[in-house]
């Protein structure tokens, strides 16, 4: 989430400053205001991207619902995207990117990227509860719906049942490692305060 350059600069900025106050102050509000808005950038650009992602998957979806012969591959479809719209909306609620105020202090202005911080290694920790959670149902009436439409071809769809499957646990460490990157970052601005 913030570069690793940046953690540092943050951490030499506190480790140089004089006893005196007014000194480094300005420098160390002008980094984490630098800090807050590059994290905003990052944040805003992956939803921007989970958002196409899941515009994409609508209208995929959406085609199956009119396409698929089987009523089971329609429901499922259905249901598929009500989860992909389910989980975009928790991405934008819970996950959305806040811009520092303009008029906050540095203590007040660490305080608030350390909150932003925080807000979105939780979300990177719960990803099962809003993106894999909302998404399951559908997933696996679909696959009940191509199994029982094409029984000779049920070992195929068990297999790529179990690459999806795969998929997902991928996705699962690959936020829970992010969560923990995240929350370095947030014991290192504890550390330098």
């Amino acid at each position: 989430m913030t570069d690793p350059q940046n953690d540092r600069d943050l951490q030499a900025l506190w480790q140089s400053q004089s006893p005196g106050k007014d000194v480094g102050s300005g420098v160390a509000l002008t980094l984490i205001r630098e800090l807050a808005q590059g994290f905003e950038y990052r944040v805003t650009r992956r939803n921007r991207r989970e958002y196409a992602g899941a515009a994409v998957a609508v209208a995929l979806f959406g085609l199956s619902v009119f396409t698929k012969s089987s009523v089971l591959l329609r429901i499922g479809s259905g249901m598929s995207i009500v989860g992909v719209i389910a989980a975009a909306y928790m991405l934008h609620r819970w996950g959305s990117a806040r811009t520092l105020p303009s008029d906050l202090a540095l203590t007040s202005a660490i305080e608030f990227h350390r909150a932003q911080l925080e807000r979105q290694r939780d979300l990177l920790r719960h990803v099962w509860l809003y993106c894999v959670l909302p998404l399951t149902p559908g997933v696996l009436v679909m696959e009940i719906g191509n199994a029982l439409a094409q029984p000779e071809h049920t070992w195929r769809i068990i297999f790529w049942s179990v690459v999806m499957f795969l998929l997902m646990l991928g996705v699962l460490a690959l936020n829970w490692r992010a969560a923990a990157r995240v929350q370095r970052q947030i014991d290192r601005l504890k550390e330098n305060l």
